[in-house]
């Protein structure tokens, strides 16, 4: 599994060559669990990325290399340990990297109240996150874009 940029800290934004930054929020509502992991994969199958959530309200910066990627499932991840395959859930949330640093949006994950099925929304908080993610991170490029991602 070919691994992005860390998320969730304030080191130096190592970007590989032919990657671009990609940053945004995700919030996790109604499971039991304090973390999470989604499944992100291009659509070629050429280029994988697991990005751990906490419970709550999470940001992230990562590095991907351009395409059009999904957010394929989230999978249920216990004190750090995943648990078995049965515990996931499907997400299908498309996005684009092109040839600047882009903005995902904010990804609203819900699930149903005793059922497998999430509800999936995502907000445009620009305004907001890209400012709080560059005192973060102060080396991202002058230039983030816009590349909400889409709901299936």
């Amino acid at each position: 599994m070919a691994a992005g940029c860390a998320a969730f800290r304030s080191a130096p934004l190592d970007v590989p060559p032919g990657h671009q930054a990609v940053l945004g929020e995700v919030i996790v509502r109604g499971f039991s669990v304090r973390s999470v992991v989604l499944d992100i994969v291009r659509e070629d199958g050429g280029y994988r990325h697991e990005l751990p959530v906490d419970a709550g309200r999470s940001q992230f910066v990562l590095t991907l290399p351009p395409g059009r990627y999904q957010i394929a499932r989230l999978r249920i991840n216990d004190s750090g340990r995943t648990v078995p395959d049965e515990a996931w859930f499907q997400v299908g949330v498309g996005f684009e990297v092109g040839g600047a640093a882009a903005y995902l949006g904010t990804l609203q994950i819900k699930r149903v109240a005793f059922a497998r099925q999430l509800r999936i929304a995502v907000q445009d908080e620009y305004d907001r996150t890209v400012p709080a993610m560059r005192a973060r991170h102060p080396d991202l490029p002058p230039v983030v874009v816009r590349a909400l991602m889409r709901p299936a």
